[in-house]
């Protein structure tokens, strides 16, 4: 079974984002990564990603470090940039993705974009931000690898297209893909996550079970971390 492994991890810059983080993710796993803004979740998928350095520690894809090519080819991310051109339509984005990712599947993309009702011919510039969104995690999952990366996926959506999304997201989970979600978005997310890894640079941080974590609690995914809020974040 594919296994990512962050042992030790830790990013700075003038003072800490995280230190000592260390986890363990299997296929089938979404881990939704939450805390507030500035705790360091769009860093720890920077790093995952390999977009970023990470100061300490050591990320790796079944023993193979982030350098090596088999980490590299099951890797994607849905990042919060946009990297395409205002004139680009839908078709010639797909079209680049198939140029420069070999195991790219076409179909896989065209058939999700088709669900969600975007067309091909559209414009990057013509789509809402919501749409933008849909496309890129169309395009990233099209890409078939192990490792599923997600920043701020529900931002931009709807009610009707977080419902889309997280149902897509759960299929996903169930094709050898191992995902992470970082996320403000706490409603709803009970029936997503497996696991949660609740940020803070000034305490130890640790993935915990979802439904362990509820039971023990006796309480919401919103209302935990409605409390986690509370006590223990700055």
């Amino acid at each position: 079974m594919n296994k990512l492994q962050i042992i030790n991890v830790g990013k700075h810059y003038r003072k800490s984002v995280f230190q000592e983080l260390s986890f363990n993710l299997k296929e089938g796993q979404i881990l939704g990564i939450l805390g507030k803004n500035g705790t360091g979740k769009t860093t720890l998928l920077d790093c995952i990603s390999g977009q970023k350095q990470v100061n300490t520690g050591l990320i790796s894809y079944n023993e193979q470090p982030q350098s090596s090519l088999v980490f590299k080819e099951n890797i994607a991310y849905v990042a919060t940039k946009n990297y395409f051109e205002e004139n680009e339509t839908v078709r010639q984005i797909l079209l680049e993705y198939t140029i420069l990712f070999p195991g790219f599947q076409l179909d896989k993309a065209i058939e999700q974009l088709d669900q969600w009702h975007i067309s091909l011919k559209q414009k990057w510039q013509e789509l809402s931000e919501g749409s933008k969104v849909k496309v890129k995690i169309a395009c990233e999952y099209a890409k078939a690898t192990s490792i599923f990366l997600l920043d701020e996926p529900f931002a931009y959506l709807d009610y009707s297209s977080r419902i889309q999304v997280k149902k897509m997201l759960r299929k996903a989970s169930g094709e050898n893909k191992m995902i992470l979600v970082s996320t403000n978005f706490i409603e709803e997310m009970d029936t997503l996550f497996t696991d949660v890894l609740f940020m803070n640079p000034f305490r130890y941080c640790e993935v915990i079970n979802l439904e362990d974590l509820r039971e023990k609690r006796a309480m919401s995914l919103k209302e935990i971390y409605e409390e986690e809020a509370d006590d223990t974040f700055i």
